[in-house]
């Protein structure tokens, strides 16, 4: 069966963030994710998930360990297991992408 953000199951985080799950299965995690302008996430780490964040529109700001990273359309980032991470979304416009977590990152979420 297709999957796409009308047919997947949604959430919302955050302050009015949106959240797509394309592949939910505790052995791989596709999310596809949007983030209205000035809105971040939670600055935090895993403990097992390597996750793959790749930026379908807009630009995003990655921090990774204390160092900012602008992904622009068609980029991506690798954020190994126990690497301190916070997605942010610093534009004045909607930024939509994929997060890839490879094993779910699903309670596997250590807030700092």
């Amino acid at each position: 069966m297709k999957i796409n953000k009308r047919n997947a199951e949604h959430y919302t985080w955050g302050d009015q963030c949106d959240g797509w799950h394309l592949v939910n299965q505790q052995d791989l995690s596709v999310i596809h994710e949007r983030m209205p302008p000035n809105t971040s996430e939670v600055r935090h780490y895993h403990t097992k998930s390597r996750q793959f964040f790749f930026v379908l529109t807009g630009t995003a700001t990655l921090e990774i360990n204390g160092a900012l990273e602008n992904i622009t359309p068609l980029e991506g980032v690798e954020v190994p297991p126990h690497v301190a991470h916070q997605m942010m979304n610093r534009s004045d416009e909607d930024v939509e992408f994929l997060v890839i977590s490879q094993p779910t990152s699903k309670e596997d979420r250590v807030q700092i």
